[in-house]
């Protein structure tokens, strides 16, 4: 009697599409726990303060499991530092501030990046703090990102500047100081306090205003 043959079994290309999505979501959810931590431990004791040893301690693992993921100690800080800056970049970088009313711009831009320095206040804290501590080059490239935000905030008061709707001097002072402002807010906010991101966001629209010397 002819013995049947069992075809071998194949791989399926989408269970190792699924296997590879999960190996990737695992890696990023390692990497965001390791982020985390780091920024926490940074913000309390300093960058220089914090080793290795501490953050894989506070995580329960191993140095290798962090080595795995970032270079170093430096490759979490600048990590951290650049995605805070990207996304205060971001708020910006999708906005067209030569099209629309400069007012509707400013309200627009100062709610989005209020919200953004609220949502990063401990990444921001270590950004001005512990920069000095980051390359050159990664230095440079997080500074490019800062002087886009800070021409397109010049631009949208320059602009309002032309069509009568702002009154102020000096347009390029008075954006460094509707940043500095928005920006500061890292030193005072309190998840527990009496004002909602939401309701800050208005107050400093209003503020914003207020400095650039809005024609009601």
């Amino acid at each position: 009697m002819a013995q049947s043959k069992t075809k071998p079994k194949t791989k399926s290309v989408g269970g190792r599409k699924a296997k590879s999505g999960i190996r990737n979501k695992l890696f990023d959810f390692k990497r965001e726990q390791i982020l985390e931590v780091s920024a926490r431990l940074f913000y309390h004791r300093g960058f220089r303060a914090t080793t290795l040893d501490v953050i894989a301690e506070e995580l329960g693992v191993t140095k290798p499991f962090i080595y795995y993921h970032f270079e170093n100690k430096r490759s979490i800080l600048l990590h951290l530092l650049e995605r805070t800056m990207e996304k205060s970049h971001n708020v910006f970088a999708g906005v067209d501030v030569e099209n629309g009313a400069p007012e509707d711009i400013l309200k627009d831009l100062v709610k989005r990046f209020t919200l953004v320095v609220i949502e990063t206040r401990v990444s921001t804290a270590m950004f001005w703090r512990d920069e000095k501590d980051l390359p050159l080059d990664r230095k440079e490239k997080i500074r490019d990102m800062k002087r886009d935000v800070d021409n397109k905030l010049t631009r949208v008061i320059e602009r309002g500047i032309e069509d009568g709707s702002f009154d102020v001097k000096d347009p390029k002072m008075a954006s460094l100081c509707v940043a500095g402002m928005v920006t500061w807010i890292y030193t005072w906010y309190q998840a527990d306090g009496r004002s909602t991101p939401d309701e800050i966001a208005e107050r400093m629209t209003e503020y914003v205003l207020n400095m650039v010397g809005i024609r009601k």
